[in-house]
């Protein structure tokens, strides 16, 4: 059994000792580092929009904005008054980018009000695809030409397809995307020398999978035991990685929203080390932080529309307060089958009235307050 305590200690890396003979490599543009940079922070949601009104990040953003000035005004696609952005958290890590989505989540803030809200849609939901009828996780990998002979891996078609059946399935636009691999931020926090994460109650999962292991006997060699007790605690990287990614948690820690919740503290977990290190005196670490968040994450979002969403952010309400819809059977929009011959004996989800027009109702209601679509007592 594996056992994690406030006692965890990160594990870490010798000093890299760098040639001063070799050859530097060939510099990449301002404009590219700024957009990698910048770009984490659509990852993090409501809580990472408070990054935004730092000292340390108004600091960084005091040279962006002379560039950004020398570009033509740029302004946010938004749907219905609001910007909407999808957020897939890859379950493995290639080169390619190619992977599952482990998590899908669609933030969405109101540009008027500043109220962000938060939908969150399981893995094992049940979707048509080109390559075959499968859960919505398979989407990306579909849409990137996965499964086709001779075919190199886009993972911007990956993610541009997924993020239209993700549309199709909740009734609205989403301009914006943003790719995440979660195994990578276990780099970012080693690299943090380990973050300090909130667990909010104790919970075991004893099926968590050992990579590697998928196929051992005996099927109990297959997965290892975790334990988590409550509290306050320094992670590692691995640590934090099985606790944000653990799906069959006890005590109320097995569902995909619980799993999401999970991953959102070890995220800004991650936010509030960068914030109380001096990066800027530490350049050695702040070019290791910015190798492994360029490794971790890619996004549509230009320069551009990154500077604006911070903007935004800065005008954010009470970020304790997030909406939130989570498309589960709990929430009575989907239901798993009892026959599950029609889909290869897995579990899966499908919505309860047979398309989508119950979840699109709950996601109007949730964005806009009402489930035809228009503002309580206003306009559209």
């Amino acid at each position: 059994m594996t056992q994690y305590s406030n006692l965890d200690a990160p594990r870490y890396r010798k000093p890299r000792f760098i040639d001063l003979d070799a050859p530097k490599p060939k510099r990449r543009s301002r404009r590219k580092r700024l957009i990698i940079w910048l770009a984490i922070l659509l990852i993090l949601g409501g809580g990472l929009f408070a990054f935004y009104r730092t000292p340390f990040v108004q600091s960084i953003l005091a040279p962006i904005s002379f560039f950004a000035r020398l570009a033509q005004p740029v302004k946010l696609t938004e749907v219905d008054g609001r910007v909407n952005a999808l957020i897939l958290g890859l379950d493995s890590r290639t080169d390619s980018f190619q992977g599952l989505t482990d998590t899908i989540l669609v933030g969405s803030v109101s540009v008027a009000e500043g109220q962000p809200a938060l939908i969150s849609i399981p893995r094992d939901f049940w979707v048509t695809l080109p390559c075959g009828n499968n859960k919505i996780n398979v989407a990306y990998n579909c849409g990137g030409g996965a499964y086709q002979a001779n075919t190199r891996f886009d993972q911007e078609k990956a993610a541009n397809f997924a993020k239209t059946k993700i549309e199709g399935i909740l009734g609205i636009k989403i301009p914006y995307w943003v790719v995440v691999d979660f195994e990578g931020f276990k780099e970012i926090i080693n690299t943090l020398e380990g973050v300090k994460v909130c667990v909010e109650r104790t919970f075991d999962d004893y099926s968590y999978p050992v990579p590697g292991r998928e196929n051992a006997h005996p099927l109990s060699s297959r997965y290892e035991h975790l334990h988590f007790e409550a509290g306050c605690q320094v992670m590692s990287g691995e640590t934090a990685l099985k606790y944000a990614r653990s799906r069959n948690g006890t005590n109320g820690e097995g569902s995909d929203f619980a799993r999401a919740l999970r991953q959102q503290k070890v995220i800004l977990g991650v936010k509030d080390k960068i914030l109380s290190l001096n990066l800027l005196l530490n350049p050695g670490k702040l070019s290791k932080l910015y190798q492994d968040i360029t490794n971790a994450v890619r996004t549509n979002a230009s320069f551009g529309e990154i500077r604006k969403a911070l903007e935004i952010a800065g005008k954010l309400g009470d970020l304790s307060q997030v909406k939130s819809l989570v498309v589960d059977p709990a929430s009575g929009l989907v239901y798993h089958p009892a026959n599950s011959a029609p889909y290869g004996g897995a579990y899966v989800l499908i919505p309860k009235v047979g398309n989508y027009s119950k979840i699109q109702a709950a996601v109007r209601k949730l964005l806009f307050g009402s489930e035809t679509g228009e503002k309580s007592g206003g306009k559209p």
